[in-house]
């Protein structure tokens, strides 16, 4: 039981960790001008402008 728990609440700490990082990644640019890989159709949702 108390297994079980703790997977749970471990897979929604890595959840929301993931989504955090990704929206970071979506919302920001590369830092070398000439240097901007493409961004996955996925990335997109996770913009927030």
């Amino acid at each position: 039981m108390v297994k079980k728990k703790t997977g749970k609440a471990m897979a929604r700490i890595l959840t929301s960790a993931s989504n955090k990082t990704l929206s970071a990644a979506a919302n920001s640019r590369c830092m070398l001008i000439y240097h901007q890989p493409k961004q996955p159709e996925g990335l997109k949702r996770f913009r927030k402008f």
